[in-house]
Protein backbone atom coordinates (compact mmCIF):
# COMPACT_ATOMS: atom_id res chain seq x y z
CA UNK A 1 0.00 0.00 0.00
CA UNK A 2 1.78 2.99 -1.22
CA UNK A 3 2.51 5.72 1.56
CA UNK A 4 0.19 8.97 0.37
CA UNK A 5 1.92 11.53 2.50
CA UNK A 6 1.63 14.53 0.29
CA UNK A 7 -1.46 16.49 0.27
CA UNK A 8 -2.93 18.89 -2.41
CA UNK A 9 -0.84 21.79 -0.79
CA UNK A 10 2.60 19.93 -0.58
CA UNK A 11 2.13 18.54 -4.04
CA UNK A 12 1.26 22.57 -5.36
CA UNK A 13 4.22 24.03 -3.62
CA UNK A 14 6.31 21.11 -5.51
CA UNK A 15 5.04 22.14 -8.90
CA UNK A 16 6.05 25.84 -7.90
CA UNK A 17 9.25 24.76 -6.32
CA UNK A 18 10.29 23.07 -9.21
CA UNK A 19 9.81 25.87 -11.65
CA UNK A 20 10.55 29.00 -9.43
CA UNK A 21 13.96 28.90 -8.90
CA UNK A 22 17.08 31.31 -9.49
CA UNK A 23 16.48 31.52 -13.64
CA UNK A 24 13.80 34.72 -12.64
CA UNK A 25 15.97 36.87 -11.05
CA UNK A 26 18.78 36.53 -14.09
CA UNK A 27 16.50 35.71 -17.74
CA UNK A 28 14.66 38.74 -17.72
CA UNK A 29 18.33 40.85 -18.23
CA UNK A 30 18.58 37.90 -21.47
CA UNK A 31 15.02 38.42 -22.70
CA UNK A 32 15.16 42.41 -22.63
CA UNK A 33 17.98 42.31 -25.19
CA UNK A 34 16.14 40.19 -27.54
CA UNK A 35 13.40 42.73 -27.95
CA UNK A 36 12.74 46.27 -28.91
CA UNK A 37 9.20 47.07 -26.65
CA UNK A 38 7.92 46.91 -23.17
CA UNK A 39 5.06 45.04 -25.04
CA UNK A 40 7.06 42.54 -26.85
CA UNK A 41 9.09 41.84 -23.41
CA UNK A 42 5.68 40.72 -21.76
CA UNK A 43 4.29 39.12 -24.53
CA UNK A 44 7.07 36.70 -24.27
CA UNK A 45 6.29 35.66 -20.76
CA UNK A 46 2.98 35.56 -21.31
CA UNK A 47 3.57 33.39 -24.45
CA UNK A 48 5.58 31.26 -22.36
CA UNK A 49 3.11 30.78 -19.85
CA UNK A 50 0.87 29.74 -22.27
CA UNK A 51 3.05 27.47 -23.45
CA UNK A 52 3.59 25.91 -19.85
CA UNK A 53 0.19 25.61 -19.35
CA UNK A 54 -0.31 23.19 -22.55
CA UNK A 55 2.43 20.96 -21.41
CA UNK A 56 0.80 21.27 -17.71
CA UNK A 57 -2.40 20.28 -19.05
CA UNK A 58 -1.14 17.38 -20.82
CA UNK A 59 1.30 16.30 -17.67
CA UNK A 60 -1.91 16.53 -15.56
CA UNK A 61 -3.62 14.74 -17.72
CA UNK A 62 -0.96 11.63 -18.12
CA UNK A 63 -0.56 11.97 -14.12
CA UNK A 64 -4.31 11.36 -13.47
CA UNK A 65 -4.23 7.99 -15.85
CA UNK A 66 -1.02 6.99 -14.73
CA UNK A 67 -0.50 7.88 -11.17
CA UNK A 68 2.53 5.37 -10.65
CA UNK A 69 5.96 5.50 -9.61
CA UNK A 70 8.12 7.35 -12.30
CA UNK A 71 5.24 9.32 -13.87
CA UNK A 72 7.60 10.42 -17.16
CA UNK A 73 8.95 7.08 -17.60
CA UNK A 74 6.14 4.83 -17.00
CA UNK A 75 4.52 7.29 -19.89
CA UNK A 76 6.59 6.52 -22.29
CA UNK A 77 6.56 3.20 -21.55
CA UNK A 78 3.15 2.33 -21.93
CA UNK A 79 3.35 4.61 -25.22
CA UNK A 80 6.36 3.50 -26.75
CA UNK A 81 7.60 0.77 -25.20
CA UNK A 82 10.39 0.24 -22.89
CA UNK A 83 13.58 1.28 -25.04
CA UNK A 84 12.31 5.16 -25.42
CA UNK A 85 11.38 5.22 -21.31
CA UNK A 86 15.00 4.06 -20.43
CA UNK A 87 16.73 6.64 -22.83
CA UNK A 88 14.64 9.38 -21.28
CA UNK A 89 15.88 7.94 -17.78
CA UNK A 90 19.28 6.83 -18.84
CA UNK A 91 19.42 10.99 -19.82
CA UNK A 92 18.39 12.22 -16.51
CA UNK A 93 20.42 10.38 -14.37
CA UNK A 94 24.05 10.73 -16.32
CA UNK A 95 22.95 14.29 -16.97
CA UNK A 96 19.93 16.19 -16.51
CA UNK A 97 19.30 15.85 -13.32
CA UNK A 98 22.25 15.58 -11.68
CA UNK A 99 24.43 17.41 -13.69
CA UNK A 100 21.81 20.85 -13.48
CA UNK A 101 21.90 19.66 -9.49
CA UNK A 102 25.22 20.08 -8.63
CA UNK A 103 25.81 23.54 -10.91
CA UNK A 104 22.78 24.74 -8.62
CA UNK A 105 24.51 23.59 -5.53
CA UNK A 106 27.62 25.62 -6.41
CA UNK A 107 25.51 28.52 -6.80
CA UNK A 108 23.61 27.93 -3.76
CA UNK A 109 26.78 27.97 -2.03
CA UNK A 110 28.48 31.09 -3.82
CA UNK A 111 25.38 33.16 -2.87
CA UNK A 112 25.45 31.47 0.96
CA UNK A 113 29.16 32.70 1.58
CA UNK A 114 28.65 36.14 0.13
CA UNK A 115 25.63 36.27 2.57
CA UNK A 116 27.69 35.49 5.35
CA UNK A 117 31.12 37.24 4.15
CA UNK A 118 32.84 34.38 3.21
CA UNK A 119 34.78 33.71 -0.31
CA UNK A 120 32.87 32.98 -2.84
CA UNK A 121 35.45 30.64 -4.70
CA UNK A 122 37.87 28.03 -4.29
CA UNK A 123 37.60 24.64 -2.30
CA UNK A 124 34.99 26.49 0.34
CA UNK A 125 32.04 26.56 -1.98
CA UNK A 126 32.98 22.89 -2.97
CA UNK A 127 32.48 22.29 0.45
CA UNK A 128 29.16 24.00 1.33
CA UNK A 129 27.92 22.44 -1.97
CA UNK A 130 28.33 19.34 -1.04
CA UNK A 131 27.10 19.66 1.77
CA UNK A 132 23.47 20.83 0.87
CA UNK A 133 23.56 17.62 -1.96
CA UNK A 134 24.12 15.42 0.90
CA UNK A 135 21.49 17.42 3.21
CA UNK A 136 18.75 17.24 0.83
CA UNK A 137 19.36 13.68 -0.06
CA UNK A 138 19.19 12.87 3.92
CA UNK A 139 15.88 15.00 3.70
CA UNK A 140 14.95 12.44 1.13
CA UNK A 141 15.94 9.05 3.12
CA UNK A 142 14.03 10.46 6.08
CA UNK A 143 10.77 10.37 3.94
CA UNK A 144 9.11 12.42 1.03
CA UNK A 145 7.10 14.24 3.56
CA UNK A 146 10.51 15.47 5.61
CA UNK A 147 11.64 16.83 1.98
CA UNK A 148 7.97 18.32 1.08
CA UNK A 149 7.70 20.20 4.33
CA UNK A 150 11.21 21.56 3.95
CA UNK A 151 10.61 22.52 0.18
CA UNK A 152 7.76 24.26 1.54
CA UNK A 153 9.76 26.26 3.81
CA UNK A 154 11.86 27.68 0.91
CA UNK A 155 8.95 27.89 -1.61
CA UNK A 156 7.30 30.38 1.35
CA UNK A 157 10.87 32.49 0.98
CA UNK A 158 10.76 32.74 -2.22
CA UNK A 159 7.46 33.95 -2.76
CA UNK A 160 7.85 36.69 0.25
CA UNK A 161 11.11 37.74 -2.04
CA UNK A 162 9.29 37.83 -4.97
CA UNK A 163 6.64 39.50 -2.95
CA UNK A 164 9.16 41.87 -1.76
CA UNK A 165 9.99 43.11 -5.16
CA UNK A 166 6.83 43.34 -6.43
CA UNK A 167 5.50 45.40 -3.49
CA UNK A 168 8.28 47.76 -3.07
CA UNK A 169 8.28 47.73 -7.03
CA UNK A 170 4.43 48.71 -7.42
CA UNK A 171 3.40 50.63 -4.90
CA UNK A 172 6.39 52.02 -2.76
CA UNK A 173 9.15 53.54 -5.42
CA UNK A 174 7.85 56.92 -6.99
CA UNK A 175 9.17 57.81 -9.78
CA UNK A 176 11.32 54.34 -10.05
CA UNK A 177 14.35 56.45 -9.77
CA UNK A 178 16.76 53.25 -11.62
CA UNK A 179 14.20 54.06 -14.04
CA UNK A 180 15.46 57.14 -14.50
CA UNK A 181 19.15 57.13 -14.09
CA UNK A 182 19.50 54.11 -16.75
CA UNK A 183 17.53 56.37 -19.31
CA UNK A 184 21.07 58.46 -20.41
CA UNK A 185 23.05 55.51 -21.07
CA UNK A 186 20.02 53.71 -23.31
CA UNK A 187 22.13 53.66 -26.28
CA UNK A 188 24.77 50.89 -24.16
CA UNK A 189 21.69 48.95 -23.30
CA UNK A 190 20.32 48.34 -26.56
CA UNK A 191 19.42 44.51 -27.09
CA UNK A 192 22.47 42.72 -28.16
CA UNK A 193 20.50 39.90 -29.54
CA UNK A 194 18.56 40.79 -32.29
CA UNK A 195 17.82 38.51 -35.15
CA UNK A 196 16.32 35.25 -34.88
CA UNK A 197 19.24 33.52 -32.60
CA UNK A 198 18.66 36.00 -30.17
CA UNK A 199 14.62 36.08 -30.06
CA UNK A 200 15.04 32.28 -30.27
CA UNK A 201 17.25 32.25 -27.29
CA UNK A 202 15.26 34.24 -25.17
CA UNK A 203 12.00 32.44 -26.01
CA UNK A 204 14.26 29.11 -24.65
CA UNK A 205 14.87 30.93 -21.67
CA UNK A 206 11.36 31.89 -20.83
CA UNK A 207 10.69 28.61 -21.37
CA UNK A 208 13.09 26.84 -19.31
CA UNK A 209 12.18 29.52 -16.62
CA UNK A 210 8.31 27.70 -16.64
CA UNK A 211 9.87 24.11 -16.91
CA UNK A 212 9.76 21.59 -13.24
CA UNK A 213 6.31 20.86 -13.21
CA UNK A 214 6.80 17.22 -14.26
CA UNK A 215 8.46 16.37 -10.84
CA UNK A 216 5.44 15.82 -8.78
CA UNK A 217 4.68 13.05 -11.44
CA UNK A 218 7.55 11.12 -10.54
CA UNK A 219 6.28 10.38 -7.08
CA UNK A 220 2.52 10.16 -8.15
CA UNK A 221 1.91 7.05 -5.41
CA UNK A 222 2.82 9.38 -2.49
CA UNK A 223 0.26 11.87 -3.24
CA UNK A 224 -3.07 11.62 -2.07
CA UNK A 225 -6.20 10.66 -4.26
CA UNK A 226 -3.52 10.92 -6.78
CA UNK A 227 -5.92 11.07 -9.63
CA UNK A 228 -7.75 13.83 -8.24
CA UNK A 229 -4.59 15.70 -7.09
CA UNK A 230 -2.19 15.24 -9.14
CA UNK A 231 -4.01 17.41 -11.94
CA UNK A 232 -5.14 19.93 -9.39
CA UNK A 233 -1.97 20.43 -8.51
CA UNK A 234 -0.26 20.66 -11.48
CA UNK A 235 -2.70 22.86 -12.99
CA UNK A 236 -2.87 24.94 -10.17
CA UNK A 237 0.86 25.25 -9.69
CA UNK A 238 1.97 26.04 -13.40
CA UNK A 239 -1.10 28.68 -13.37
CA UNK A 240 0.29 30.24 -9.79
CA UNK A 241 3.85 30.74 -11.28
CA UNK A 242 2.72 32.04 -14.45
CA UNK A 243 0.98 35.00 -12.86
CA UNK A 244 3.74 35.54 -10.33
CA UNK A 245 6.11 36.10 -13.41
CA UNK A 246 3.54 38.21 -15.24
CA UNK A 247 3.52 40.49 -12.00
CA UNK A 248 7.18 40.38 -11.47
CA UNK A 249 7.84 41.27 -14.73
CA UNK A 250 5.87 44.54 -14.45
CA UNK A 251 7.40 45.43 -11.28
CA UNK A 252 10.77 44.94 -13.39
CA UNK A 253 9.64 46.91 -16.18
CA UNK A 254 8.39 50.12 -13.99
CA UNK A 255 11.52 49.80 -12.02
CA UNK A 256 14.59 49.48 -14.67
CA UNK A 257 12.77 49.60 -17.85
CA UNK A 258 13.26 47.62 -20.90
CA UNK A 259 16.83 49.42 -21.59
CA UNK A 260 17.81 49.16 -17.60
CA UNK A 261 16.81 45.41 -17.38
CA UNK A 262 18.82 44.93 -20.92
CA UNK A 263 22.09 46.77 -19.71
CA UNK A 264 25.25 44.39 -19.10
CA UNK A 265 27.23 46.51 -17.21
CA UNK A 266 27.24 47.34 -13.66
CA UNK A 267 25.69 44.93 -11.29
CA UNK A 268 23.19 42.15 -12.23
CA UNK A 269 19.76 43.24 -12.86
CA UNK A 270 18.41 41.69 -9.72
CA UNK A 271 21.10 43.82 -7.44
CA UNK A 272 19.86 47.08 -9.44
CA UNK A 273 16.57 46.15 -8.66
CA UNK A 274 17.25 45.27 -4.86
CA UNK A 275 19.26 48.69 -4.87
CA UNK A 276 16.64 50.78 -6.29
CA UNK A 277 14.23 49.20 -4.32
CA UNK A 278 15.06 48.53 -0.65
CA UNK A 279 18.31 50.76 -0.65
CA UNK A 280 21.96 50.09 -1.24
CA UNK A 281 23.15 48.77 1.82
CA UNK A 282 19.83 46.24 2.19
CA UNK A 283 20.02 45.33 -1.72
CA UNK A 284 23.04 43.21 -1.84
CA UNK A 285 22.48 41.03 0.82
CA UNK A 286 18.30 40.45 0.39
CA UNK A 287 19.75 39.10 -3.53
CA UNK A 288 22.35 36.88 -1.72
CA UNK A 289 19.74 35.65 0.30
CA UNK A 290 17.02 35.00 -2.07
CA UNK A 291 19.38 33.38 -4.86
CA UNK A 292 20.60 31.07 -1.55
CA UNK A 293 17.08 30.16 -0.81
CA UNK A 294 15.67 29.86 -4.39
CA UNK A 295 18.92 27.45 -5.05
CA UNK A 296 18.02 25.30 -2.53
CA UNK A 297 14.21 25.15 -2.87
CA UNK A 298 14.96 23.51 -6.28
CA UNK A 299 17.93 21.79 -4.97
CA UNK A 300 15.13 19.86 -2.21
CA UNK A 301 12.36 19.76 -5.33
CA UNK A 302 14.38 18.29 -7.72
CA UNK A 303 16.47 15.35 -5.63
CA UNK A 304 13.47 14.27 -3.55
CA UNK A 305 11.18 13.34 -6.20
CA UNK A 306 13.67 12.28 -9.30
CA UNK A 307 14.40 8.63 -7.88
CA UNK A 308 11.10 8.15 -8.91
CA UNK A 309 12.41 7.64 -12.26
CA UNK A 310 14.80 5.26 -11.49
CA UNK A 311 12.86 3.26 -8.77
CA UNK A 312 10.58 2.20 -11.87
CA UNK A 313 13.19 1.39 -14.44
CA UNK A 314 15.07 -1.04 -11.66
CA UNK A 315 11.79 -2.56 -11.24
CA UNK A 316 11.41 -3.33 -14.73
CA UNK A 317 14.94 -5.17 -14.86
CA UNK A 318 16.82 -2.20 -16.41
CA UNK A 319 18.91 -0.81 -14.04
CA UNK A 320 20.34 -1.89 -10.64
CA UNK A 321 17.29 -4.30 -9.07
CA UNK A 322 18.46 -2.38 -5.57
CA UNK A 323 17.83 0.77 -6.78
CA UNK A 324 13.94 -0.53 -7.11
CA UNK A 325 13.79 -0.64 -2.68
CA UNK A 326 11.83 1.23 -0.92
CA UNK A 327 12.18 2.15 2.92
CA UNK A 328 9.58 -0.12 4.71
CA UNK A 329 8.46 2.96 7.04
CA UNK A 330 8.92 6.29 5.29
CA UNK A 331 8.65 4.86 1.46
CA UNK A 332 11.99 6.64 0.70
CA UNK A 333 13.51 5.26 -2.29
CA UNK A 334 16.95 5.24 -0.15
CA UNK A 335 19.19 3.09 -2.74
CA UNK A 336 18.10 5.45 -5.57
CA UNK A 337 18.79 8.31 -3.45
CA UNK A 338 22.37 7.65 -2.65
CA UNK A 339 22.86 6.66 -6.23
CA UNK A 340 21.53 10.18 -7.71
CA UNK A 341 23.43 11.75 -4.82
CA UNK A 342 27.06 10.01 -5.98
CA UNK A 343 26.47 11.25 -9.60
CA UNK A 344 25.65 14.89 -8.18
CA UNK A 345 28.51 14.54 -5.98
CA UNK A 346 30.83 13.41 -9.24
CA UNK A 347 29.74 16.02 -11.31
CA UNK A 348 30.08 19.28 -8.66
CA UNK A 349 33.93 17.83 -8.36
CA UNK A 350 34.15 18.30 -12.13
CA UNK A 351 32.84 21.39 -12.10
CA UNK A 352 34.93 22.56 -9.30
CA UNK A 353 37.75 22.55 -12.17
CA UNK A 354 35.99 22.93 -15.24
CA UNK A 355 32.52 24.13 -14.83
CA UNK A 356 32.01 25.68 -17.96
CA UNK A 357 32.21 22.09 -19.57
CA UNK A 358 29.53 20.51 -17.28
CA UNK A 359 27.59 23.66 -17.90
CA UNK A 360 28.46 23.03 -21.87
CA UNK A 361 26.98 19.71 -21.22
CA UNK A 362 23.61 20.38 -19.56
CA UNK A 363 23.37 22.55 -22.84
CA UNK A 364 24.31 19.58 -24.72
CA UNK A 365 21.44 17.78 -23.99
CA UNK A 366 18.58 20.23 -24.13
CA UNK A 367 17.61 19.19 -27.48
CA UNK A 368 17.59 15.46 -26.43
CA UNK A 369 15.22 16.28 -23.12
CA UNK A 370 13.05 18.32 -25.57
CA UNK A 371 12.70 15.17 -27.45
CA UNK A 372 11.19 13.70 -24.90
CA UNK A 373 8.53 16.44 -23.81
CA UNK A 374 7.48 15.88 -27.59
CA UNK A 375 6.69 12.57 -26.98
CA UNK A 376 4.95 13.28 -23.58
CA UNK A 377 2.47 15.33 -25.67
CA UNK A 378 2.32 12.50 -28.39
CA UNK A 379 2.32 9.94 -25.88
CA UNK A 380 -0.91 11.07 -24.28
CA UNK A 381 -2.51 11.00 -27.98
CA UNK A 382 -1.92 8.00 -28.59
CA UNK A 383 -2.69 6.46 -24.83
CA UNK A 384 -6.22 8.19 -25.08
CA UNK A 385 -6.81 6.38 -28.49
CA UNK A 386 -6.17 3.27 -26.91
CA UNK A 387 -8.75 1.42 -25.78
CA UNK A 388 -9.52 0.84 -22.02
CA UNK A 389 -7.27 4.03 -20.79
CA UNK A 390 -8.76 5.54 -17.74
CA UNK A 391 -9.35 9.00 -17.99
CA UNK A 392 -9.91 10.78 -14.54
CA UNK A 393 -9.03 14.31 -15.62
CA UNK A 394 -9.46 15.35 -19.22
CA UNK A 395 -7.62 18.02 -20.68
CA UNK A 396 -10.00 20.93 -22.70
CA UNK A 397 -10.48 20.84 -26.20
CA UNK A 398 -8.64 17.39 -26.25
CA UNK A 399 -6.02 16.93 -28.43
CA UNK A 400 -5.28 20.62 -28.44
CA UNK A 401 -2.96 21.11 -25.95
CA UNK A 402 -0.91 17.78 -26.59
CA UNK A 403 -0.79 18.68 -29.79
CA UNK A 404 0.14 22.11 -29.31
CA UNK A 405 3.34 20.60 -26.53
CA UNK A 406 4.57 18.15 -29.08
CA UNK A 407 4.54 21.04 -31.67
CA UNK A 408 6.68 23.50 -29.87
CA UNK A 409 8.94 20.53 -28.95
CA UNK A 410 9.83 20.00 -32.51
CA UNK A 411 10.48 24.01 -32.96
CA UNK A 412 12.72 23.70 -29.67
CA UNK A 413 14.59 21.01 -30.88
CA UNK A 414 14.99 21.95 -34.40
CA UNK A 415 15.96 25.92 -33.27
CA UNK A 416 18.34 24.33 -31.00
CA UNK A 417 20.25 22.41 -33.32
CA UNK A 418 20.31 24.80 -35.77
CA UNK A 419 21.18 28.02 -33.56
CA UNK A 420 23.96 25.36 -31.85
CA UNK A 421 25.14 23.97 -35.46
CA UNK A 422 25.57 27.42 -36.73
CA UNK A 423 27.69 29.05 -33.47
CA UNK A 424 31.50 28.76 -32.36
CA UNK A 425 30.81 25.15 -30.47
CA UNK A 426 28.96 22.95 -32.53
CA UNK A 427 30.56 19.95 -30.52
CA UNK A 428 28.49 20.80 -28.00
CA UNK A 429 25.20 18.99 -30.27
CA UNK A 430 27.57 15.93 -30.64
CA UNK A 431 27.72 15.56 -26.99
CA UNK A 432 24.32 15.33 -26.69
CA UNK A 433 24.05 13.21 -29.60
CA UNK A 434 26.31 10.93 -27.79
CA UNK A 435 25.17 10.69 -24.48
CA UNK A 436 21.44 9.16 -26.07
CA UNK A 437 23.93 6.80 -28.37
CA UNK A 438 25.81 5.30 -25.48
CA UNK A 439 21.79 4.88 -23.92
CA UNK A 440 20.78 3.14 -27.13
CA UNK A 441 24.04 0.92 -26.70
CA UNK A 442 23.34 0.26 -23.18
CA UNK A 443 19.43 -0.92 -23.62
CA UNK A 444 20.03 -4.00 -25.60
CA UNK A 445 22.69 -5.29 -23.00
CA UNK A 446 20.58 -4.06 -19.89
CA UNK A 447 17.37 -5.91 -21.39
CA UNK A 448 19.24 -9.07 -22.20
CA UNK A 449 19.91 -9.19 -18.40
CA UNK A 450 16.49 -8.29 -17.70
CA UNK A 451 15.14 -11.20 -19.53
CA UNK A 452 17.28 -13.91 -17.56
Amino acid sequence: MPNRSLSLFDATMLVMGGIVGVGIFFTPADVARAVDSEAAYLGLWLAGGLAALSGAMTFAELSAAYPRTGGWYVWLSEAFGRRIAFLFAWTVLLVVSTGACALVARFFAEQALSLFGGSAGGAGVSLVAGGAIVFVTGLGVLGLKSGALFQNACMALKLMAIGTFVLTGLGLVAGAPEHAAVAQTAADAAPDGSGFGGLFGASLAVLFSYGGWQLIGYVAPSVSNPQRNLPRAIVVGVAGVLAIYLVLNIAYLRVLGLEGLARSDGPPMAVRMANATLGDAAGVTFVHAAMAVSALGFLVATLITTPGIYVAMAREGLFVPALGRTHATTGAPVPALLTQCAFALGYLAWSHGDSAFVQSLQGAVVFAEWIFHGLAGAALIVLVRRAGTERPFKSPLFPLFPALYAALAVLVVVGNLWTQLGSDEPEVVLIGVLVVALGALAYPVLMRRAVR
